[in-house]
């Protein structure tokens, strides 16, 4: 074969007419010899390293995880090269083949990125280099029994695009998490310098992140009504909602009526047991027989809930408006497509609802119980603070029960039983 190839043919030194014709390379053909220098050429082909260095081949996708599947192939094909048509890898990469492409990706990166452990960037860094030729750090758990990845994490640059590539990928996978859980995460495995800068970089450009994060629509708030800030008496200017129902002994419902002062912020509670129109006059006599006839009444007429939503819904209107104008009250109500008007009473219905859950829980109590707890109820909605309390040797705040009385301990101690 040797001969052949360095002499060629004795033929092709006789003229054209004496030249042999037909299929003549089939004649004193060694099979095996040709097998051995196909495998001599692809191993040649195999320990060229430009199959790997290739310095671009991380632009042709936009994902990290592509990005390691390309050179997990590419490796592949490398091994490929090496071995026997027989004993060639198939099939989808395997987790080790996944792992393998991951180093050595970060070793180009590396191999673009520095110059070597004695880098100017990284002066103050215990870097070192194994036997697969990675930077490392030495961190001070270097002696920790655990992976080696954790113990010596892989050293990154902050300004290489597969670096971005790879924190935008963790920060996907772990649930958009925000900077310093993604930091501690990457910590784990690699060593990315700058890399808390480098991270809030990544998380400020996710489009999902930035939706959810974006600074809302600030309005300014107008200014309040003549009836919020006018000089008046307690609950002269008042407004009303109901709340429930509430579950009494023996499956018997009840509702309760909240009236607030537009001025002070004053709250009073009424229990009632049904929701028509003589329950609610007669719960509205009880609140003026203890504070005093109002001006102004502001109300929910009930257009603006649906169905049952509105507890007031069902009451007669007429019959109260007019029960008012012999009082001499009169009765506002706000516009249909304009719940939040009612916003100064909803806050306060939503404090009751909030205390009436972590006392009552599941229990049902007997009408007198229920009073009794809708009375210390109000007394603490009237001794909550009007201003903001900084620290706790300040003079005492301004609250509700400042205008209602002068004895500010409500609370009154329990009866002890014994045995």
């Amino acid at each position: 074969m040797s001969l052949r190839w360095w002499e060629r043919p004795k033929w092709l030194t006789e003229l054209p007419d004496f030249w042999r014709h037909g299929n003549i390379l089939n004649e004193d053909i060694d099979e095996d010899e040709i097998e051995k220098e196909k495998l001599k050429s692809m191993k040649s082909l195999a320990n060229t390293e430009n199959i790997i260095q290739c310095n671009r081949i991380y632009s042709f996708f936009s994902k990290y995880q592509q990005i390691v599947r390309l050179v997990g192939w590419m490796l592949r094909f490398k091994n490929n090269c090496l071995c026997a048509k027989e004993e060639r890898t198939r099939g989808e990469l395997t987790f080790s083949e996944f792992h393998k492409a991951e180093l050595k990706l970060v070793l180009m990166i590396q191999h673009e990125s520095f110059e070597g452990e004695e880098d100017k960037k990284l002066k103050g860094l215990a870097v070192f280099g194994e036997e697969d030729k990675i930077l490392r750090v030495k961190t001070q758990i270097v002696n920790r029994r655990d992976k080696e990845d954790f113990r010596k994490p892989m050293l990154l640059p902050s300004n290489h695009e597969v670096v971005l590539k790879l924190i935008e990928h963790y920060h996907k996978k772990n649930l958009h998490c925000g900077l310093q859980i993604l930091q501690n995460i990457l910590r784990e495995k690699f060593w990315i310098l700058n890399g808390r800068k480098t991270t809030r970089k990544v998380i400020s450009k996710c489009v999902i992140c930035k939706r959810f994060s974006s600074k809302r629509l600030e309005v300014d708030s107008g200014p309040l009504p003549e009836n919020r800030v006018r000089d008046a008496v307690v609950f002269q200017i008042t407004g009303v909602d109901a709340a429930g129902p509430l579950f009494l002994r023996g499956n018997q419902k009840a509702w309760v009526l909240l009236f607030t002062c537009a001025v002070y912020r004053a709250v009073h509670l009424e229990i009632i047991t049904s929701l028509s129109t003589e329950a609610f006059l007669m719960g509205f006599r009880r609140f003026v027989a203890r504070h005093g006839r109002c001006s102004t009444i502001y109300c929910d007429n009930g257009t603006n809930f649906v169905g049952a939503a509105n507890l007031l819904h069902g009451l007669d209107w007429n019959k109260i408006i007019s029960h008012g104008a012999i009082n001499a009250i009169e009765w506002k109500f706000n516009p249909p497509t304009a719940a939040w008007w009612g916003g100064w009473w909803e806050r306060l219905i939503r404090i009751l609802k909030d205390l009436l859950k972590r006392i009552l829980g599941q229990a049902q109590l007997l009408y007198e119980e229920m009073l009794t707890i809708l009375c210390d109820c109000e007394a603490l909605m009237n001794s909550r603070p009007l201003t903001y309390v900084s620290e706790s040797d300040q003079i005492l705040p301004i609250s509700p029960s400042s205008f209602l009385q002068d004895i500010k301990e409500w609370s009154t101690p329990d009866r002890c039983y014994r045995p």
